[in-house]
Order: structure tokens, then sequence, then C-alpha cells
């Protein structure tokens, strides 16, 4: 009977730690998603003002984290930003009215 239990609970401490793997690998991942304010204008080839521009302008989302300052952009919003036509130029800036 003791064995059995103990076979039991490695089972179920196997489960967990599996669990806890994935819950790793899934925010690993999305640490690679996710890139800082500094990344973001090193890809876009853009100026702080800018970046804050194509924040404004809702041309870009962002993410700032709970209580904090620094914003985050998905790889993927930057890649969608692109497709639109933009290239960085001046002439891609917005005019405000």
């Amino acid at each position: 009977m003791y064995q059995d239990e103990v076979l039991q609970k490695l089972d179920e401490l196997t489960e967990k730690v599996d669990t806890l793997l994935e819950t790793q690998k899934s925010n690993a991942i999305d640490l690679i998603e996710w890139v800082d304010k500094e990344e973001t204008m090193k890809i876009l080839k853009c100026s702080e003002r800018t970046l804050q521009t194509l924040r404004d302008d809702e041309k870009l989302p962002f993410s700032p984290p709970p209580g904090g300052k620094k914003f985050f952009y998905k790889r993927s919003d930057i890649l969608k930003l692109f497709e639109s036509g933009y290239t960085g130029r001046k002439s891609d800036r917005i005019r405000r009215a």
C-alpha cells in the first residue's frame, strides 16, 4: 500500500512539474515577442518623438506594465506597421491640423 501511495504522489508531482515547465516556456515566448522602446526605435529607425506620435495616433499598439513607465511593443505589431506601408521617412509621419 505504501508503494502505491508513493507512486501516486510521484505522478502528481510529475504533472505539477510539467505544468510549470509549460508555463515557463509560454512566458519565455511572450518575452521574446515583446520589445522595449529602445529596441522598437532601432527596428523602426525612428526617434523617440516619432515613436510617441505612432502611439498617440494609434498606429502602433503598446503595453505599459502595471504601475510602470516603460512601454513594450509586440514584434508582430511592428511588422504590421511596415506591412501598412510605413518606411520611417518623414512623409510617413502624420501631419496634425
